[in-house]
Parts: C-alpha cells; sequence; structure tokens
C-alpha cells in the first residue's frame, strides 16, 4: 500500500518571524498584518498566548498585556519564499512533494519505495525530523497512509515523529483530533461545538447528505475527506528547471569581446530564474566547445598522447566563483572578461553552455535584484543619439496623439531626444488590451460590390481565408472645405481569425484596406 508523510511547521510565519530575529527566542512573538498600534495579530507564540494575546487583537491591546511582547511583518513574498526554500530542502528526501496552498507550513511527501535508501520509514523520518532541527524549524513528522488522516495526526501532535504500520491504527488516532487544530472555518466549527460535535470522529459519523444541506459544499468535502470516502491524491510540484542556457554560433567565434557579448546576453535571463527561485549564485560555470578541426588539426603529427590532449582541448570548462553569493550581472561579468583576457580559447567556439551552483538567496539579494531596471535608460540614449548623428537628427520619432477628423490624421511623428519606462495603464479583469494597427496609405483592395455578399468575400490574400463576419458601418463624412469625404468603416474577421479594418469609399466606389486589429 502507498504511504506517505505530513511534514507540518505550526505556526510557519511565525517560525519565520522568529528566524529572522533570533534574539527574540523565549520572549513573547506574535505577526502583525502591519507595523502599527492597529495591526491586527495574525499568530501568537504560545509564551503570548499564556499573556492572553490572541490572533485578531490589536497590537496595542498586545502591548498592554505585556511590554515584552515583540511583533513583526511577515509579507506573503516571505511565506512564498520559506516555503519554496523547504520543498527544495525535503527533495533531498523525496523526489514528489506537495505544499499545502491553503496553509503554508505543512507538506506531504511520497514515502513510497524509499526502503532501498533507509533501513526504515522509521530512520527516514528520523533524518527528516534530524535535517529540520538542524535548520530551527521546529516540525512535526507523521508517516501514514492518507492525506487527511496525516495531517489531521500532525496537527494534534508537539515536535517529534510518528509512524504508522497500518491504516486502521492511523485512522483511529485521527478521529480523536479536535476540529478547532484543523483549518476549519470558524463559523462550521461554531456551529458544529453547538451540536456537541469537537472531534473528527464525532463529525465523520453525521450523515454526508445532511451535512451538504446544511454546512455546504466545503463542509461536505471535508467529511468526505475525513470519512476516506473521497479520493485525494498526491500533487507533488515539479522540480524547478535547471539554471543553464546554451549559446550557438553560426561560425566558430574567437573574439573575446564578441563572446563575452553573448554570455552577457545569456546571463540575465539566468540570473532572473534564479531569482524567481529564490537562490544566489555562488559560481557560473561555463564550458566552451571549440571547433574539433582546429583541434585535430593541431594533433597531428604528434604523440598519441599530445592528440588526446588536443582532443580534451576541444571543450573547455572555467568555473567563476564570486566573493560572495550574488545576483549582480555586472559582477560576474567582470570575472568572466578578466577570464576571458587572460586565457583566451584555444580556438573558435561553436558553442558555450552557462550553469550555476546555488545557495538559497537572502532577502537583501532579492530586494536589489527586484528593484534594478531591467532596461538601461542610459545605454538606450546613447545608441539614438549615434542614430541621429548617422542618419540626421530626424531620424528617430515617435507618434503623438492629434486631433482629427480622419484616422490618418490622428498621430503625428515627433522627434525624441531621450527616452523614459513606460507607464502603461493596467486594463480591468474584463478588459482585453487591443492594438490598433493604421497603414500610413490605405491599400487599395479588390474590386467588390458595395452589398456584402455571403457567398465568402475575399479581400486578396488567400492565406486570410473568406469575411465570416462583419461588423459596422461606422460611417465618417466630413471634409467639405477641402474636398468632401464619406467612408463606411467596417471591422471584418476572418476564417484565419484576423481582424481587419476596412471601409468603403462612396466618392471613388472602392474598399480599402486601413488597418489591422491585434
Amino acid at each position: 500500500m502507498r504511504q506517505l508523510a505530513c511534514v507540518d511547521l505550526p505556526g510557519f510565519p511565525l517560525q519565520l518571524l522568529c528566524c529572522r530575529h533570533p534574539e527574540w527566542r523565549g520572549m513573547p512573538v506574535v505577526v502583525i498584518s502591519e507595523d502599527k498600534p492597529q495591526g491586527i495579530i495574525l499568530w501568537a507564540c504560545e509564551k503570548a498566548r499564556r499573556a492572553r494575546i490572541l490572533p485578531g487583537q490589536r497590537y496595542a491591546h498586545a502591548l498592554s498585556l505585556s511590554t515584552e511582547v515583540r511583533a513583526g511583518v511577515v509579507s506573503s513574498a516571505e511565506i512564498a519564499e520559506g516555503v519554496a526554500t523547504l520543498t527544495e530542502q525535503l527533495r533531498a528526501f523525496s523526489p514528489h512533494i506537495e505544499p499545502c496552498r491553503d496553509e503554508p507550513g505543512v507538506f506531504w511527501l511520497d514515502a513510497s519505495g524509499l526502503e532501498r535508501l533507509y533501513r526504515s520509514l522509521h530512520h527516514w523520518a528520523r533524518a527528516i525530523d534530524r535535517e529540520m532541527r538542524q535548520q530551527g524549524w521546529m516540525a512535526s513528522l507523521v508517516v501514514g497512509f492518507s492525506r487527511f488522516g496525516t495531517y489531521a495526526i500532525a496537527r494534534s501532535r508537539g515536535c517529534g515523529v510518528t509512524v504508522f504500520g497500518d491504516e486502521p491504527s492511523e485512522r483511529i488516532t485521527a478521529r480523536d483530533v479536535p476540529l478547532e487544530l484543523l483549518d476549519v472555518s470558524p463559523k462550521l466549527r461554531d456551529a458544529l461545538r453547538r451540536l456537541g460535535i469537537t472531534t473528527v470522529g464525532e463529525f465523520v459519523h453525521l450523515p454526508a447528505g445532511g451535512i451538504l444541506t446544511r454546512f455546504g459544499r466545503a463542509a461536505h468535502q471535508l467529511h468526505a475527506l475525513a470519512a476516506g470516502e473521497k479520493w485525494d491524491p498526491l500533487r507533488p510540484v515539479p522540480p524547478p528547471d535547471p539554471a543553464v542556457e546554451r549559446i550557438f554560433f553560426d561560425d566558430p567565434e574567437s573574439d573575446s569581446n564578441r563572446l563575452l557579448f553573448a554570455i552577457k546576453r545569456a546571463l540575465d535571463p539566468l540570473l532572473a530564474k534564479l531569482a524567481g527561485q529564490y537562490r544566489a549564485l555562488t559560481a557560473l560555470i561555463i564550458e566552451f566547445e571549440l571547433d574539433r578541426r582546429v583541434a585535430r588539426a593541431r594533433g597531428k603529427g604528434q604523440t598519441r598522447g599530445s592528440a588526446s590532449k588536443a582532443a580534451k582541448r576541444a571543450r573547455r570548462r572555467d568555473i567563476i566563483k564570486p566573493a560572495e553569493p550574488t545576483l549582480d550581472a555586472r559582477t560576474l561579468l567582470r570575472l568572466v572578461h578578466l577570464r576571458l583576457e587572460s586565457h583566451p580559447p584555444d580556438a573558435g567556439v561553436n558553442e558555450i553552455v552557462l550553469a550555476v551552483e546555488d545557495v538559497p538567496a537572502t532577502r537583501e539579494q532579492l530586494a536589489l535584484f527586484a528593484q534594478r531596471p531591467r532596461r538601461d535608460l542610459d545605454a538606450a540614449n546613447e545608441a539614438l543619439a549615434r542614430l541621429r548623428a548617422e542618419f540626421g537628427n530626424g531620424a528617430v520619432v515617435k507618434a503623438v496623439l492629434r486631433d482629427g477628423h480622419l484616422p490618418e490624421a490622428r498621430y503625428s511623428w515627433e522627434p525624441v531626444d531621450r527616452v523614459s519606462l513606460p507607464n502603461p495603464s493596467s486594463p480591468g479583469e474584463n478588459d482585453r488590451p487591443l492594438v490598433r494597427r493604421i497603414r500610413a496609405r490605405p491599400a487599395m483592395l479588390p474590386p467588390q460590390e458595395h452589398r456584402f455578399r455571403d457567398d465568402g468575400w475575399l479581400l486578396g490574400d488567400l492565406e486570410r481565408g473568406p469575411v465570416i463576419r462583419v461588423v459596422g458601418p461606422y460611417i465618417v463624412s466630413g471634409g467639405w472645405w477641402v474636398s468632401e469625404v464619406h467612408r463606411e468603416y467596417h471591422f471584418v474577421e476572418t476564417r484565419r481569425g484576423d481582424c481587419l479594418w476596412i471601409y468603403y469609399d462612396r466618392k471613388r466606389r472602392r474598399w480599402f484596406l486601413q488597418g489591422q486589429v491585434e
């Protein structure tokens, strides 16, 4: 029978706060919603509870109950970072791990098939408990046969290890767990308490149909899980993609500056991937695949040992180690530049593979990486200056909206002196951002009748397919002061999915393509 384990770190945000401030250990500690006297207490340690400081109270009220209380804010990003770090640490004991989405600090591990690596599941569980203690975590670990059973027992036990050898023993123990220790809504918990239902076993004995009718779908789902009537398989999260980048060259490249520029382009997404996994780089591994023809030619006429050395030189491996774990691309590029200048490749490079060695990143490293802009405005302005110097001051322009009657008069081009970061307006939840591309000159479409035909209207491009939907007309007329204009605009959708913006010119009696909506 398939076995799994539940690792529960009670009060996980509270433990994160204590890890951030180890000097607070032994004092009443609480996690608050905001660092203000009116902040709400979200979690409280056992010593704070003994001082009658409970979740839901104001921080100011807690200070009136105990002057020794210490408080801090734990953001959702810090909690997600801690969950991701613990998931990777637990992956050393089981390949299949599922962190709980609703309760941070709860993890399920697949314990099947590990007897060949450990003498027993007891030794495996003790190894996990030992690792948690060494990392400074307080955890309860239960090895059993069901997700709900192991979770309920882990919430009711203190720190330590519990291993069940058969499923009935787990089921009997889980039914003695009080409901107040589980993630049950206060409304359901209070309603059940009024009925005299305080444990999982008493809750399971209630009829499922009555639970659904009286308490709703969430309570009915909890009842099915507790009774073992619902199949709830392990849903492990996949391991993160390895932080590896490859660079290919069409022709063998031997110039150190061009190699450094290619490495820079691949290093930025590599560091972004590491930051997304809450990791920092300790070593950058660069593998160069050299031109084998040059290495083979150099090995001709030499002894067998020299030829084998020349063949080995067809692949070169460099390890760049910064002074401390970092996510700073500039520091790494300086070290790579020094290595390439002092030891350039023996032959042209066909391929570069970048890999990393990493460790968990600190909050400061992640904050500095997030604050660093991805776009270098100074470099962009310098590039625009070069374009203006080579092609003239009017070579770099931008579109500016104008008040005009016709679509082609609603914008104009103005010179650009400096660029700035974009500030787009965020669309609503149901809004879909669209881009309307306008042609500088409307394209004349093949002659067609003014009225649409039902036999499939082709707009001249067979790849688009016939028109399947037409919306309009939207009439634009006027311009009598210069030349009278009368256009009937339509939006048409083709079979391929294109949305075209066309109009019929009554004066010229022709159809024109004004633009396209994407």
